[in-house]
């Protein structure tokens, strides 16, 4: 096998926080806990998932300060991972016997595999997936501590890619609705205080939509043309891949909500793109600027599951200008491929200067700051054997910031936290923490300062 690819291999062990080996020297100011959460088992009772999205997730912790770094990691053990332990077989997902899955899927039963993300929200550590109601995970101990609807207002889903808007000091989310009236229900959630259903948005078909952006005044869903095929997932007919369909004949909807106005959004299509993931989004006069990483296709969704991106369209950072009343949309490509982008949580929903953000080039991972204003871009190859994580960017008191990326390097079999000087990508790691054992792959995460 690849070195690089021994990341996905099972996590071997479990354990609470434990001092890591700090090569280097860790920044002073450097405070706080990154968390990332990613699907961590492959496969249970002899049988293996046909997915790495069916992977159960695990909540991973690096806790900095003091210049030591001690680090965690444990399963998120979801209702549905409880009860196919208690069985001791697979219950749930195309792994498991079709009659099984079947009986389960007209039961109308799913599996929480909390395996994407995390939200660290009113002093609250949830692990997320966009199919499910998120989960609650103990800060301190990462032990679960459950699903949770938030007094009843979060329906069936609840995004794993919800966005802060920092003038409002908001978090803002989206639910995918399935069935005859499928659509997006749209979640606000202020600093302390209660969620609450912003509207709902209905849609022509069942689609998969991973991610939206947001700004100040206005929600923004790029909806592509990606079918969900709800008769074979509830005939249990596998494997994860089939249930999705690429259609570009359908275009992609652009649909721009009001935050005062939900109830009327403006919408019009484009042509066919998909996307998995936006940076950030602000208003500049009439136009919405929208910075996301474009793909011409859907092929990534196969490459995921492999780790190898050498047969697919490679992803664009693109600047879009979207214009609601007009039904204008101009998207610009800025040259870097690149995806995963992060930024400064501080601009979240307003002008931004710069992404950090994650590539692939000449068979190896890159790690790279973008200024889209003017393109400027710093960038850092990593090792043959490397396998980066998003990048994540940590702001300093009166200085450039730092970036965080959890790294694994198949020489060693092994993970490490790399911190980066965001002015200085190029130089390489001012310190990397290491684990004693590899954390498989990981998707996205949340840094929460000491």
């Amino acid at each position: 096998m690849n070195a690089r690819k021994r990341i996905l291999e099972d996590l071997p062990r479990e354990h609470g926080f434990e001092p890591l080996h700090v090569e280097g020297a860790l920044p002073p100011g450097l405070r706080g806990t990154l968390y990332r959460n990613g699907p961590a088992l492959t496969g249970r009772f002899g049988r293996r998932y046909t997915h790495i999205f069916e992977g159960d997730g695990a909540v991973s912790a690096v806790r900095l300060g003091d210049g030591a770094a001690q680090g965690a990691v444990r399963l998120v053990r979801t209702a549905g991972f409880n009860e196919e332990t208690e069985a001791g077989r697979l219950l749930y997902g195309f792994g498991a016997p079709w009659p099984t899955r079947m009986r389960r899927a007209w039961a109308d039963r799913e599996k929480n595999t909390a395996n994407t993300s995390v939200l660290w929200w009113n002093d609250g550590l949830y692990a997320l997936m966009e199919a499910c109601r998120p989960v609650a995970v103990d800060p301190d101990t990462l032990d679960t501590r459950g699903e949770r609807d938030l007094d009843g207002v979060i329906e069936r889903s609840f995004s794993a890619h919800p966005h802060r808007v920092a003038s409002l000091d908001t978090v803002f989310n989206i639910g995918l609705r399935y069935g005859r009236e499928p659509g997006v229900v749209l979640y606000a959630w202020p600093r302390g205080g209660a969620c609450r259903r912003l509207g709902f948005v209905p849609l022509p078909r069942n689609t998969m939509l991973h991610d939206f952006i947001v700004t100040a005044r206005h929600l923004v869903l790029f909806v592509n043309p990606v079918t969900v095929n709800l008769w074979r997932a509830i005939a249990g007919i596998g494997p994860f891949e089939k249930l999705l369909q690429w259609r570009p004949e359908l275009g992609t909807e652009v649909i721009v909500v009001p935050l005062d106005d939900p109830e009327r959004p403006a919408r019009f299509t484009v042509e066919p793109f998909f996307q998995w993931h936006f940076a950030n989004a602000f208003e500049d006069g009439d136009a919405v600027v929208v910075d996301y990483c474009r793909y011409p296709d859907f092929d990534s969704i196969g490459a995921i599951d492999a780790l190898d991106a050498s047969d697919i369209a490679m992803p664009v950072y693109h600047r879009a200008r979207v214009r609601p009343a007009s039904q204008g949309f101009e998207s610009t490509p800025l040259g870097l491929s690149c995806d995963f982008p992060r930024i400064d949580p501080a601009q979240e929903g307003q002008r931004h200067d710069a992404a950090v953000v994650l590539g692939h080039a000449e068979g190896r991972d890159t790690l790279a700051r973008l200024a889209p204003d003017d393109g400027a871009v710093d960038q850092l190859a990593l090792g043959a054997d490397a396998v980066a994580s998003e990048p994540i960017f940590v702001p300093e008191p009166g200085g450039a910031g730092w970036v965080l990326c959890l790294e694994y390097d198949g020489a060693r079999h092994q993970s490490a936290l790399a911190v980066y000087a965001a002015d200085r990508l190029p130089e390489g790691a001012l310190a990397r923490c290491w684990f004693d054992h590899h954390v498989p792959l990981t998707f996205h995460g949340a840094w929460v300062e000491a």
